[in-house]
């Protein structure tokens, strides 16, 4: 019996006659989306209040939770890639680390699953946009198996969920450290006016 998971890459992995046009976004797509949410967080962070800078933080904090969450899922139970056992076509090189979860879809699901806690939704719901097709290009590359996304978004939910609740018991304290941090690190851009100033909460 066939496989369920490798069907479906092959369904949506990139043909001999792909568009060229159709993998250049792909692979744009694959290497540099994932760079929004990095942004989002920034300017969460810069240009928001008390209550985006909460929203930053515990982005931030489910996003480490994630990425090492994930590192150790790999570690744990090595996941190999479609390439590596031959399967489908490869249109992006891509070291043959494990395949589940995938970090990529990870990124940008924790953090739309952050903005859905924190009552962001349509903020949440473009970054699941962003997410879909992060997911869809790395699947059409070849470097990528569906179920790592759907891996991908159950990492993303449970560190979202355990991000939220660290920041509801010590978001504060946190908040207040990092706003230091920031001061320190971008003291000069702060005077200058280039950058807004810290929100001076204490805890």
């Amino acid at each position: 019996m066939a496989d369920p998971n490798e069907t479906f890459f092959l369904a949506l992995n990139a043909s001999a006659n792909a568009s060229p046009l159709i993998v250049a976004l792909a692979i744009g797509a694959a290497k540099y989306l994932v760079l929004v949410v990095p942004a989002l967080l920034m300017v969460l962070w810069i240009w928001g209040g008390a209550t985006r800078r909460f929203i930053a933080l515990a982005g931030l904090v489910a996003l480490l939770i994630a990425i090492g969450l994930n590192q150790l899922v790999g570690m744990v139970a090595y996941s190999p890639r479609p390439f590596v056992i031959g399967l489908g076509r490869t249109l992006i090189d891509h070291r043959p680390s494990s395949s589940f979860p995938s970090n990529h879809a990870t990124v940008c699901f924790t953090l739309a699953a952050v903005l859905m806690i924190y009552g962001r939704f349509s903020l949440a719901w473009m970054v699941v946009a962003l997410g879909a097709v992060v997911a869809w290009s790395r699947v059409y590359l070849g470097i990528h198996f569906p179920l790592d996304m759907l891996g991908g978004v159950a990492s993303a939910c449970l560190s979202a969920l355990v991000g939220s609740w660290i920041i509801t018991r010590w978001g504060l304290g946190l908040l207040h450290w990092a706003e230091k941090l920031y001061g320190l690190g971008f003291g000069p851009l702060i005077q200058r006016g280039w950058l807004p100033r810290g929100n001076r909460l204490r805890g």
